[in-house]
């Protein structure tokens, strides 16, 4: 069976494929014609030969598999990419003594900026150091003069040395705000040079903000990146009601015609601030972004934080402490149910930060008081919860009743450091073993799953997401990038064997584990419909988006351990190739910096 649209002659027509569509019928065929931005045929190669006319473009694939593009569904595109290109980046630093390496790193950026001035960095792995975290006196002796500030790899806490400790006015005398803490040196009472979650806001408005083209330079570099790892459509989960030269430079490059991914961003709004006024200026700026390719009808909430610093708000205690701490609420039951109902009366989508399952449990809480006040016939704006690493088992059923879609990180479905380093302790051995990061439950419970890479805190590698969402372990060659020459780690690549401390493997219980059917529908389908883009994207069919991947093997036809290895050898965004891999490209890793 074929799905046609009719039309004289195709301008491109992709021939000799795998094509693997995504829907129901037919599931696969071999060649796909494409007008303009959108399909016009999937079928055979005999019925494309009815679209192939003069100046058609006619790509022979070779038995390649073809697939939609993938979709992540929260990242962090700007503030993301910035901190790779601007700022000193400890990412991906792979050492003996990681904060010897990342004193080393800080002094060459501070030595070769000696005009900056606040030196702003990112990616330190709050793993990687106690309780207390990463002391101020460190970064002193790198840099005394100007102020430093180095945010976390997860975005949950902030290192400063004592110049911007000053100029923010934090000393032993100021409280810990509402939400945030800050960690203060267990000897003297003094802050220690950590800042966690809303800490981060008392110092923030003091550091330089970047400037509109330097925005636009940042997009355009990780669009060749997500690209080159088969992602089209993107939601930017935090965009600033008070950052307009961010909202600004998505839009002129959506109006120049220069994005080759699609953004949907979602409006940051915290309970300290007048949240209701937040929404209506959102909902009034919003009117402005009328392009296709960058539209802001969303909003974003933080229900809680994360289970490392001890802030994500748990339904049973932190085994690690003694006084019955819970981590951080961070709204209000009735201040929530408030500002949903407003986003909901405007016919705007949630989306939600939701670590531990105290924080799942009161969304749904709330939700379900705003879904038993709402006309049924208005109750369509998907919300969709995001991480979800700690889900109570009576919550998966509430979660398909209200039609919230599982936002997960398959990246972080694994034994990694931080659960050898934290979570066993922080959530005791029952918990962390088998109560994290669901995945198969979501669809056994009704739940739609999207994924996403919640980028800068993982890098995005589509194959790795997939795998690991089939095997609920790293690939080998993350481990060798991450932890090769870290001491005290190995690699366990059978899921049999019994983990010992430092281990990196596979993340119990297996029976979460997703096949591959199942894990490429939710980078496709799965993300389309929680971004309601299902009518265009998310599958391979007549007069949907021409947003397709051409990869360089059958994924359904080789082992799972070679899934990893796996390349994506071509991208089409809305028609236009806008990657394409000539065999020169090494395998995975960012794209050369820009100049600056």
């Amino acid at each position: 069976m074929t799905i046609t649209s009719s039309t004289k002659f195709a301008d491109l027509v992709l021939q000799n494929g795998r094509v693997f569509t995504q829907e129901a019928e037919p599931s696969q065929a071999q060649a796909v014609a494409v007008t303009g931005k959108r399909i016009v045929y999937v079928g055979d190669n005999k019925g494309a030969a009815g679209f192939t006319g003069p100046h058609t473009q006619v790509i022979d694939l070779d038995g390649k598999m073809v697939l939609p593009s993938f979709i992540d569904a929260h990242m962090h595109p700007v503030h993301g990419a910035y901190r790779y290109v601007y700022c000193l980046s400890l990412f991906g630093i792979n050492a003996d003594d990681l904060k010897q390496a990342y004193l080393d790193e800080a002094r060459r950026f501070v030595a070769q900026n000696p005009d900056k001035p606040w030196i702003q960095g990112a990616g330190f792995r709050r793993g990687a150091f106690d309780e207390i975290g990463p002391r101020k006196e460190w970064l002193d002796a790198v840099e005394a003069k100007r102020p430093v500030s180095i945010l976390s790899k997860d975005g949950h806490s902030l290192w400063v040395n004592s110049r911007a400790l000053e100029i923010a006015g934090i000393t032993a005398d100021t409280p810990d705000p509402p939400n945030g803490v800050i960690k203060r040196d267990p000897v003297t009472g003094h802050p220690s040079g950590l800042l966690q979650e809303a800490a981060m806001a008392i110092v923030k408005p003091h550091i330089p903000k970047p400037a509109r083209e330097e925005i636009k330079t940042t997009l355009l570099w990780l669009q060749q990146w997500l690209n080159r790892e088969g992602i089209t459509t993107a939601l930017d989960a935090i965009l600033e009601i008070d950052a307009p030269e961010v909202y600004r430079a998505y839009q002129e490059l959506a109006e120049e015609g220069r994005l080759t991914v699609r953004y949907r961003g979602a409006w940051r709004i915290i309970p300290e601030r007048d949240f209701k006024a937040d929404i209506d200026r959102a909902l009034a700026l919003s009117q402005q972004f009328d392009t296709p390719h960058f539209k802001t009808d969303v909003f974003k909430f933080f229900a809680d934080e994360v289970v490392e610093e001890e802030t994500a708000y748990l339904l049973a205690p932190y085994t690690h402490r003694s006084d019955d701490w819970l981590g951080l609420k961070d709204w209000d039951n009735d201040a929530l149910l408030a500002a949903f109902t407003r986003v909901h009366a405007a016919g705007g989508q949630v989306h939600v930060h939701t670590i531990g399952d105290g924080a799942v449990r009161y969304v749904l809480d709330v939700l379900e008081a705003l879904k038993q006040k709402t006309d049924p016939a208005r109750w369509d704006r998907r919300p969709t919860l995001a991480h979800l690493q700690l889900v109570h088992p009576d919550d998966f059923r509430r979660m398909a009743a209200m039609d919230a879609t599982a936002v997960i990180a398959p990246y972080w479905c694994i034994v990694e450091d931080y659960f050898w380093g934290m979570y066993v302790d922080y959530l005791g051995r029952e918990r962390a073993f088998y109560g994290q990061y669901p995945q198969k439950r979501f669809l056994e419970n009704g739940v739609n799953l999207a994924f996403h890479s919640d980028f800068s805190v993982v890098e995005p590698d589509s194959m790795r997401a997939l795998y690991s969402a089939m095997t609920r372990r790293a690939p080998r060659r993350t481990f060798e990038s991450n932890y090769g020459r870290m001491p005290g780690f190995r690699y366990v690549a059978d899921s049999r064997t019994d983990l010992q401390y430092g281990d990196i493997g596979a993340l119990p219980p297996e029976e979460e584990c997703l096949d591959l059917e199942e894990a490429l529908l939710a980078y496709t389908m799965g993300g389309a419909y929680a971004n309601f883009l299902e009518n265009d994207l998310g599958s391979i069919a007549a007069g949907k988006l021409a947003d397709l991947i051409v990869l360089d093997r059958n994924l359904y036809e080789i082992p799972f351990d070679d899934i990893p290895q796996a390349r994506v050898v071509m991208t089409l965004f809305e028609g236009r190739i806008v990657f394409e891999d000539d065999g020169t490209l090494p395998k995975g890793g960012r794209p050369p910096l820009p100049e600056r």
